[in-house]
């Protein structure tokens, strides 16, 4: 889906001020790996390395696996379209409501796909299950131990979690570690959403060393650029510096989630995240949408094209104290 995703900000004429409509952390990315990209951007000039390898020792590092684990990609879609690409004309299921482009890629590929409610996954009798954890649009978790389970259970199954949300919550530990253990199992991270570099694309996959084999049949060659290689090293190198503290962000989205539920007209979604669905009870989430950008220079997701929501919804992102005050004003208004 080329367009109708969050932060759709190249469709848009004029300012925005506020973005609500994107999960990115709203703090920005730090300066001084601004700096770095700054600093290094005559490398433009040279290709990059054929397969961002140089960053798998660095991830291996952190996680304490082999390098050759690891595979890094252009933002976590192009892992999903690799993974597809690997999995093609065979079945897959997708937990729905969910990120679109699991269903572009299953498309693209002539995988034969279902999608299903969160209770309907152990039912699956397919070859690959896509699963996204925090979920994203509605920041609902899968525990490790209800994973686990279904890897067990369904071992003939891949199950490839997407966790590039994961820093985003406290409810919900990473599952990297346990694809020392199972050979059903894929891990996409981003490092775009954390770092705010969303524009620069980088992801990355964690799986069985037969499993990237394969993927690395099937990548292009230079799809992660010379800038993103360069952020993910000094990214890596300073990880627990970089990374925010989620049980903060957490709690200041539980009070942005308290001034929203005081708003008449709208239902206030229970998330692990700081983004969140809100239903519009009266009202339609495309001409709020519209309102917010032409009135108040503000950005919010319509979120009324998730498959498997049914009714009017938009989905927010927590930002600042200031900016949340302006968006609960402008609401207030529009109301």
């Amino acid at each position: 889906m080329l367009n109708g995703h969050g932060d759709d900000l190249h469709l848009i004429e004029g300012k925005i001020t506020h973005n609500f409509s994107s999960n990115v952390y709203y703090k920005g990315c730090p300066k001084t790996l601004l700096a770095h990209i700054s600093k290094n951007v005559s490398l433009i000039q040279n290709y990059p390395s054929p397969a961002a390898s140089e960053l798998n020792k660095l991830a291996a590092h952190k996680f304490q696996l082999p390098s050759e684990q690891f595979l890094f990609t252009n933002g976590a879609t192009e892992a999903f379209y690799l993974i597809a690409q690997l999995f093609s004309n065979k079945k897959a299921t997708i937990v729905a409501p969910t990120f679109s482009e699991y269903e572009d890629a299953c498309k693209n590929f002539q995988l034969d796909y279902l999608l299903v409610s969160r209770t309907e996954i152990k039912d699956t009798d397919a070859d690959l299950v896509f699963i996204c954890n925090p979920n994203n649009p509605n920041g609902a978790i899968f525990s490790k131990n209800d994973l686990e389970f279904l890897f067990k259970q369904k071992p003939e199954t891949t199950f490839v979690i997407d966790e590039a949300y994961i820093e985003f919550t406290n409810s919900v530990e990473s599952i990297i570690s346990l694809t020392k253990n199972y050979r059903n199992l894929i891990v996409v991270r981003s490092l775009t959403k954390t770092f705010t570099i969303p524009g620069l694309r980088l992801g990355y996959i964690v799986s069985n060393t037969l499993i990237i084999k394969k993927l690395l049949t099937l990548k292009m060659p230079w799809s992660v650029n010379s800038l993103a290689i360069k952020a993910g090293e000094y990214i890596f190198k300073n990880y627990e510096a970089f990374q925010f503290e989620a049980a903060e962000l957490i709690e200041e989205t539980i009070i942005f989630k308290e001034q929203l539920e005081q708003l008449d007209g709208m239902k206030v979604c229970e998330s692990n995240t700081s983004y969140f669905l809100v239903e519009l009870l009266q009202k339609s989430a495309m001409e709020l949408k519209e309102y917010l950008i032409v009135k108040h220079q503000i950005l919010i997701r319509d979120a009324t094209n998730f498959k498997g929501l049914t009714g009017e919804y938009i989905r927010l992102s927590t930002q600042s104290k200031e900016a949340n005050k302006i968006l609960i004003q402008a609401l207030k208004e529009w109301m």
